[in-house]
């Protein structure tokens, strides 16, 4: 009798288990991964339109959950860290008061053809006409229409496809005038002025690139600025700048020389932007072609900045389905009230042995503040070809109406056979 009741009791233990599950924790972060250690809730009030009578877009928050998986080729190579943005520029900007445009303001040109816009702040009494525009380029002065092999106005630009401020002069200098420093001048300015310089035959191009494309609300972002001759470094010999938030407001950089002859800069996004987009760094770079012409590039590149409601608790769940695929549940805690996304690529080893991707999945669900569960769901189908052990990949979790990516890592988790 007693042996038989310790049967029984064994059997309903082995019955209350979920047969091939197993509990994991999360790999510790690695050096590029993004994972917040602070939670913040978000504001999820809906903020004032930034301009009167224009209504501001409404997000549909859905609070159905969804899941999707599908296969992925295995010989596909996958990028293992995201690369942010890299924008290479050859083109500047320059801000004119009509006293200084009348007088002449000096432009340097790296490269014969290059291509003037003149955008004035008045567009009806600060448009400027071609008669009164003179161009000085080493021993030549001449009026915009010798100057230029192409001359349009913001009209003839527009109803060619492209976007230009109203009331723009622009002017393709003709090749044979050649490069160096030249002087611009408009008898009959007035008001303001933005002129643009754009260089598409120069060999002179700056680079900037921040060292992440996405970040966290207090994370330090690393920005770097470099020079090239075609495929050759040249050294700067300045460059300033700013941080620009998406509702406008800005901090200034402080740039740093370095060895290379590049110039680099720290910031720190800090709060959380009212409106919705990508925070910007903006650049103006001083060089010099070799031979002591200078060279002006202003150059911008992006990121996004996210608040930190929400992180992985650091444990997941593997199960065997039914049907012979793999679930992940991954433990989220939330400050926020909100529908949040999880998605990962699931490796496998291969017939010869090595790891190789198998399939993407990704699940949201609306969670409330607290501790709550994603899944991942992995369909035996899409696993065709792979076997334990497995690793996951480029774990991903995103605050969806907040459009925001709060956490990151490359490889999250290995496991057996569930």
């Amino acid at each position: 009798m007693q042996r038989r009741m310790l049967f029984l009791a064994l059997l309903t233990a082995l019955i209350s288990v979920p047969a091939c599950a197993g509990t994991h924790a999360l790999l510790p972060p690695q050096a590029n991964d993004m994972v917040p250690t602070t939670l913040v809730a978000r504001d999820t009030t809906v903020p004032a339109a930034a301009i009167a009578g224009v209504a501001r877009p409404q997000i549909h928050a859905e609070r159905q959950p969804v899941s999707i998986n599908w296969a992925i080729p295995h010989d596909t190579a996958l990028q293992t860290q995201p690369q942010s943005l890299a924008r290479s520029s050859r083109e500047y900007w320059l801000d004119a008061t009509a006293d200084e445009l009348r007088q002449g303001i000096a432009l340097p040109l790296s490269a014969p053809g290059a291509i003037i816009r003149i955008s004035p702040s008045d567009t009806v009494n600060g448009r400027l006409t071609p008669e009164k525009v003179q161009l000085k380029l080493g021993r030549q002065s001449l009026g915009a229409d010798q100057a230029t092999s192409q001359l349009a106005d913001a009209t003839s630009m527009r109803a060619a496809g492209m976007s230009v401020p109203a009331a723009s002069l622009v002017m393709r200098l003709k090749p044979e005038l050649g490069s160096g420093m030249a002087t611009l001048q408009a008898s009959n300015a007035s008001g303001r002025y933005v002129v643009h310089v754009f260089e598409p035959n120069s060999p002179f191009t700056v680079t900037a690139r921040a060292d992440r494309d996405d970040a966290l609300l207090g994370q330090h972002v690393h920005l770097s600025v470099a020079m090239q001759n075609g495929s050759h470094a040249r050294p700067l010999q300045s460059v300033g700048g700013f941080l620009r938030a998406p509702d406008g407001s800005t901090n200034t950089l402080d740039y740093h020389a370095q060895a290379d002859g590049s110039y680099t800069a720290d910031a720190i996004p800090t709060h959380a932007s009212a409106t919705p987009g990508l925070w910007e760094f903006h650049s103006f770079s001083v060089g010099d072609d070799g031979a002591g012409n200078l060279v002006h590039r202003d150059t911008t590149t992006v990121f996004s900045a996210a608040v930190p409601d929400a992180r992985f608790d650091g444990n997941a769940e593997t199960r065997r389905t039914a049907n012979q695929g793999i679930d992940i549940s991954i433990g989220v805690i939330a400050a926020s009230t909100s529908r949040y996304a999880v998605s990962g690529v699931l490796y496998g080893r291969d017939g010869d042995g090595h790891m190789v991707p198998a399939a993407y999945a990704q699940s949201a669900a609306w969670l409330p503040v607290g501790n709550g569960k994603l899944v991942l769901h992995y369909d035996a189908a899409n696993l065709h070809g792979v076997d334990a052990p497995y690793e996951l990949h480029d774990l991903r979790l995103q605050d969806q109406p907040a459009i925001a990516l709060i956490e990151r890592r490359a490889v999250a988790m290995r496991f057996d056979s569930p």
